[in-house]
């Protein structure tokens, strides 16, 4: 029974103990990522690095093949905002709404609509990790209306940013410039940088294991192939990040241009607020070849933060949108010095000054 939504009908998961594989990811900027002790203890959080936040959404594997059933790899949505966070195999179970009409009714039910539900995760004492939403694509709730998901409804909530902002240098609607391949094999590291390990290691401490992911038994999934778990979504459409070029700041001091040497030096620490993926011609294959551009779609504040919302859209070689992500990258504000000042001269003008880590 879940702790938090005690009056909510649902089904619940195993008690599980995520592993913290990014130790050692390097995300530049001139310090370690949240993800590693030292880091994640000096800007704040006391009670260990987190894990990286979609790894979760593998723990929800049979409870999503329990609602909708092996479509929701082809044309699923998961939808989360994270609230507080795991470390290192801390135990969490994850939780999904019961629906109305059972999705995986074998056989499947007329009345099936995909509709959506909820979808959270709590720690032992019932403290939420995320809150979120789930849902076959294109399906409506039964009464010819939709529902917005979870990432929809933050979004909506933002708030102007008054003046400017000093990690985002971009306007809304910005585009990256190029097309970056991605590609998740098994014996080949995933990204250098960001995800230090290979899709076989994932698979040997993965919360919730299905054959349909593994090199062995892929040939038995629906597709006859092997496809990615669902935190791999998240991987394949972000590994590639670094390659993506944005346009050209013309302030050579701008601290975010992702293209000036003063960014490749200092940034702040960063961790995720939000994340969404909606497949639309999927499943994701494991060793097939994907072809990624972003837009940013969002930014803004909290008191301490600064993010922004970026979309990544992921397609085949034919062209075919295969999937995806909008993805809330948060910024500490608490992470660079003199966060206050910097502030005051990017609100009095157009440049700003090269940041200084605190970390």
């Amino acid at each position: 029974m879940s702790k938090s939504k005690p009056n909510v009908e649902c089904y619940e998961g195993e008690w599980r103990r995520p592993v913290n594989m990014l130790q050692e990811q390097v995300v530049g900027g001139g310090h370690k990522s949240i993800h590693d002790d030292a880091t994640a203890a000096a800007a704040g959080f006391r009670s260990g690095a987190p894990i990286h936040g979609t790894v979760h959404w593998s723990q929800l594997t049979p409870l999503l093949l329990k609602v909708f059933g092996a479509e929701w790899f082809e044309h699923g949505t998961i939808s989360v905002s994270f609230k507080t966070i795991v470390s290192h195999l801390q135990p969490v179970k994850a939780f999904i709404e019961k629906p109305k009409t059972i999705m995986a009714a074998n056989p499947p039910s007329p009345n099936n609509s995909g509709r959506q539900v909820m979808i959270w995760m709590e720690h032992a004492d019932g403290r939420v990790v995320f809150d979120g939403t789930a849902s076959l694509q294109n399906k409506n709730n039964g009464d010819g209306t939709t529902k917005i998901t979870m990432v929809e409804k933050q979004l909506q909530r933002i708030k102007p940013v008054q003046g400017k902002l000093v990690f985002v240098p971009y306007p809304v609607g910005t585009k990256t410039l190029n097309v970056e391949e991605a590609q998740i094999n098994w014996n080949k590291i995933i990204g250098t940088h960001l995800f230090p390990f290979t899709l076989e290691k994932k698979l040997e401490i993965i919360t919730e294991w299905h054959p349909w992911f593994s090199k062995a038994h892929g040939k038995t999934s629906p597709w006859r192939r092997a496809i990615l778990p669902p935190e791999s979504l998240n991987e394949i459409m972000l590994y590639t990040i670094k390659e993506a070029k944005w346009p050209t700041i013309t302030d050579d001091s701008s601290t975010r241009s992702g293209t000036t040497k003063h960014t490749k030096k200092r940034s702040p620490v960063g961790l995720f607020g939000g994340c969404e993926v909606k497949i639309h011609n999927g499943p994701c294959f494991v060793g097939e070849n994907y072809y990624i551009t972003r837009e940013l779609i969002a930014l803004g504040e909290t008191p301490k933060t600064e993010f922004r919302w970026t979309k990544a859209t992921m397609k085949d070689k034919s062209g075919k949108l295969i999937a995806e992500m909008t993805l809330q990258d948060m910024m500490l504000k608490n992470t660079v010095e003199n966060y206050e000042s910097l502030r005051d001269v990017a609100n009095q003008s157009s440049n700003v000054p090269t940041l200084s880590s605190k970390l």
